[in-house]
Order: C-alpha cells, then sequence, then structure tokens
C-alpha cells in the first residue's frame, strides 16, 4: 500500500532492504549516534541496546519485531545522516534509504499491544523528522509519538509493567519535541502540563559537563507551553491590553530566572567555549538554548509591540531595541551551525529566517536610523549563511531566497538617500530659498545620509513610503511594524509564523 504526503511516496508495505551494509558499518552508525546524537534525545539505555545488537538473536529480531526493526534503522539512518551528511530533500540519499524501512513499518508500530519498544521507536523516529527532509511528514509522527506515550500511561507518576525509568525518559524526550514544535508550528501541545506527575530521571551517563540536559528541556518545553498559554493561545488574546502586557511581563521574567538557574556557559550573553573532542554534544546543546531563548524574547517583543502600538515612551522603544539586538544575536551565532540535514529545522531555518525578516524590516522602516548601517551588515552576514547553504545544498532551497534581503534593503536605502538628495537640491536652488539659513539637511547619520527627514515635501512622500522614519522622529527613535498577520488570524496570533512551507522541497521542487 502506498500514501502520498505532499508529494512523497511512502511504502507502508513490507520494508524493501536498502542495500546490504555490513556489520561494521551498521555498528559504526550506532556509535555515532550514540556518541554525537543520543546526548541530545536520552531515550535508550545504550548498553542494553548494543547487547542486542550484538547479539546472535540480531536478524530473527530484524525479521519478526517490527518496533524493534524500525528502531534499528532509524538509528541507523540517524548515524547515517550525521556522519556522512544527510539529504535536504524528501526521499533522497542513503540515510532516507534507512528511514524509508522503519517509515513502512509505521502502521504496524501504531497496532496494539503496545510498549516501551514502540514508544522507542517513535521516539527515534520523531527525532529524525525535525529534519527538514521530513517537513512534510514530521507533524504527522510527532503528534502519534505524543498520543500513545500518554496513552500508555508514562506521563504518570508511576509504571508498573516496564522499566520505570526508560518509561520516563521516552516520555520526556518526546515531551520536549512535541513543545518545540508545537511553538514554531503556531498551536497549542498535544501534552497537557497540568497532567503530568511522572519526575526527569537522572542521565548523568548523557549529560555532558554541569548541564543535565533532560531536565534542562523539561523545564524548558514547560516554558515555552506556558508562554503560547499565557500570551499567544485564543484564550490569552481575548484578555483586555493592561492583562496581557502583564502577562508579557511575568513570562519575561520568568525566562530570564530560568536562564540564571543555567551553568554559565550555557547562559545566552556568553561566549561558545566548548571542544568537539572533549563533549561532542555540548555545543549543540548551548546553541539549541541560544535559539530557543531568542526565539522566546522576539516573540514577546513582538506581542509587546503590537499591545503598545499607541505609545511612543521609553519602555517601547526600549523593547525595539531589544528586538532588533536579539535578532541580530541570532544572525551572529549563524556561524555555529553546521549546514547538515542532521540539525534541527527549526534551529537552522526557521529562528535565523524569522530574526532576518525583523532586522529587514528595521532598514526598511528606519532608513535614517543611526543603526542602520550595522543592520544592513547584518543582513550581508545572514545572506552569506544562506547562500553557502544553497551552494552546499543544492534543491534545498527556493531560488531567489533570503539571501537576496541583504541586497533588496541595501538598494532601498540607496534610492531613498537619491531622492532625498535630490529633493534638497531642488530645494536650495529655488530663488525664494532663504540662503541665509544654515541648512540641516548636513546632518550626518551614521547610517551614510546626509538628509534631514524632516525636510520631505507632501510632494515628496508620495514616492516615498510613510512610515516614522521620514516624520521627523530623529535618528535615536526606532519605528518596527505592527504584526501584519494580526488582522489575518483574528483573535488569534501565533508565537511565530509558520515559516517552515519556505523550505519543504515538496511545494516548489516538483
Amino acid at each position: 500500500m502506498h500514501q502520498h504526503a505532499h508529494g512523497i511516496s511512502i511504502d507502508f508495505s513490507t520494508p524493501a532492504s536498502p542495500g546490504q551494509i555490513s556489520h561494521e558499518e551498521a555498528a559504526h552508525y550506532i556509535t555515532v549516534y550514540f556518541d554525537d546524537l543520543h546526548p541530545l534525545t536520552p531515550f535508550l539505555d545504550r548498553a542494553d541496546f548494543e547487547r542486542r545488537i550484538a547479539g546472535p538473536e540480531l536478524p530473527e529480531l530484524l525479521a519478526n519485531n517490527a518496533p524493534f526493526c524500525a528502531l534499528y534503522h532509524t538509528l541507523l539512518a540517524l548515524g547515517c545522516q550525521y556522519m556522512d551528511g544527510g539529504s535536504f530533500v524528501p526521499g533522497k540519499g542513503k540515510a532516507w534509504n534507512y528511514f524509508q524501512v522503519a517509515l513502512s513499518l509505521f502502521p504496524r508500530i501504531l497496532a496494539p499491544p503496545q510498549t516501551l519498544l514502540h514508544v522507542q521507536a517513535l521516539a527515534a523516529m520523531a527525532v529524525f523528522t525535525m529534519s527538514f527532509s521530513c517537513i512534510p511528514i514530521g507533524e504527522t509522527l510527532m503528534s502519534e509519538a505524543a498520543r500513545i506515550v500518554q496513552l500508555l500511561g508514562y506521563n504518570a507518576a508511576y509504571v508498573q509493567t516496564e522499566n520505570e525509568t526508560l518509561c520516563h525518559r521516552a516520555f520526556w524526550v518526546i515531551y520536549w519535541l512535541e513543545k518545540v514544535t508545537s511553538f514554531f508550528r503556531g498551536r497549542g501541545s498535544m501534552i497537557p502540563d497540568y497532567d503530568i506527575g511522572c519526575p526527569v530521571p537522572a542521565c548523568s551517563d548523557t549529560a555532558p559537563g554541569e548541564l543535565d540536559w533532560l531536565l534542562t528541556t523539561a523545564r524548558l518545553g514547560r516554558l515555552m507551553s506556558r508562554t503560547y498559554e499565557c500570551l499567544f493561545s485564543v484564550s490569552a488574546v481575548q484578555m483586555h491590553t493592561a492583562a496581557r502586557i502583564a502577562a508579557v511581563d511575568s513570562m519575561s521574567r520568568e525566562l530570564e530566572a530560568w536562564i540564571q538557574t543555567l551553568p554559565e556557559p550555557y547562559q545566552p550573553g556568553t561566549p561558545l567555549r566548548f571542544s568537539k573532542g572533549k563533549s561532542p554534544s555540548a555545543q549543540d546543546m548551548a546553541l539549541q538554548i541560544r535559539f530557543i531563548y531568542y526565539a522566546l524574547v522576539m516573540s514577546m517583543c513582538r506581542l509587546r509591540i503590537h499591545l503598545t502600538s499607541d505609545q511612543t515612551n521609553e519602555t517601547n522603544q526600549e523593547t525595539k531595541r531589544q528586538l532588533m539586538e536579539t535578532a541580530r544575536a541570532v544572525i551572529y551565532h549563524t556561524r555555529y551551525i553546521e549546514h547538515e540535514a542532521h540539525v534541527p529545522a527549526w534551529q537552522l531555518g526557521i529562528v535565523p529566517v524569522s530574526a532576518l525578516f525583523i532586522i529587514f524590516d528595521f532598514v526598511i522602516h528606519n532608513p535614517f536610523h543611526k543603526e542602520t548601517a550595522t543592520n544592513i551588515s547584518f543582513l550581508d552576514i545572514a545572506a552569506g549563511y544562506f547562500s553557502r547553504w544553497e551552494i552546499s545544498n543544492r534543491d534545498s532551497l527556493p531560488a531567489s531566497t533570503a539571501a537576496e534581503f541583504s541586497h533588496i534593503a541595501r538598494q532601498f536605502v540607496r534610492d531613498v538617500q537619491a531622492r532625498l538628495q535630490t529633493t534638497d537640491s531642488r530645494r536650495s536652488s529655488r530663488p525664494e530659498a532663504d540662503n541665509s539659513v544654515p541648512t540641516t539637511g548636513e546632518k550626518n547619520y551614521s547610517s551614510g545620509f546626509a538628509v534631514d527627514p524632516s525636510q520631505v515635501t507632501n510632494e515628496d512622500s508620495l514616492i516615498l513610503p510613510d512610515i516614522e522614519g521620514f516624520s521627523g522622529t530623529g535618528p535615536d527613535q526606532l519605528f518596527y511594524p505592527e504584526d501584519p498577520l494580526q488582522t489575518l488570524f483574528g483573535t488569534y496570533m501565533p508565537p511565530t509564523t509558520d515559516i517552515s512551507n519556505m523550505f519543504n522541497s515538496t511545494l516548489w521542487n516538483p
């Protein structure tokens, strides 16, 4: 039986062999997975799994145990993707061949009776679907993993029938993955926080250095869920403005308080100083924490700007500056992101693109601001990031994408400068002009302009955007537009626009 998901052909019949793989190569992929990826999603007992695949019963397990076969081939896919490089295009590449075997077993994994092994197989598949090549099917797999882990009661304090620690570890891994997916898709989580009674088990063997990653992600996932519930849910947006602003203040304080509980190397604002050889996953953990933190800050700033759009006080300006600085921090940290298929889609593309759009808006709406030149430089950095992606992974980005925003913004600023300078020249050459009055057009803004915006006439405004930057607000005042999506969604305003389809190659690459 075949089904199609946004152009991907999925074979749910008996799995076909992806080709012969030697025992040494398979063991190498499994080792790579456990060394480099498993610390970020520690839902397995490494010693127990490696014992099973090293034993003589492995062929029988692969032939007769559907969840184990799916788990095994998904780990092969993850290790292969990390070691040999995967594809950004669905269905292509060696890693996808292994994952296709696991995907063909998906209906059998959903069939009862289900056990911890079924959940572990779904957890592994959910990890793989965080990549760009699985955007069309990732949400389905994630929702099924979230549904089954609750159906089996792993969110409860006690699990009587199976290894309780492993059940709880699997739950918290799925909890984290589902919370991240939900937040970046702009929808509520399927896992209610009020119905969780299980503790976060210790994972000292998978947490490098001082950081307990499982506990960290459990707390951060809860914070993301509360942010959506208190600020962006349908119930939240129906509150009056003062209550919503108070909620933003409360969640912002809670976020900053949580950041202070982290070890210093993992706190945003501190340099990334990790050795890949000593702790392969430590930098990945620190980078994911930073990007989630920046995404939360940007979403709160955008909401506050929306709620206070009629105000021009210092607090409003400080919010805009915080938004600008946070977007810059995202773009700066793209230097640490590997252009590889194993990097989660939200980290590799969604958060950087969101930051790019924010800086682009600041440039277009503030061409006279003293920070505009710096913002254009950050657009250049972002353009380099996406250009490298496009060169190294052809067919994974559509033509004319994010890399062009830098050129558009720079050309816009130049056009505005030329038009205003032409207007100033015309005015100064008029006979009635009072040449005894010193011209204010010589004021030099750091963005490169030598024209005072207050000199723009009504006639000139017909050819220039009607934005605050042209209305004499001065070089120290920032303007940022109220979120245009608000009117499209009525009372609903997602924390971040779901732009994952921008990277869904099945929609633009037939």
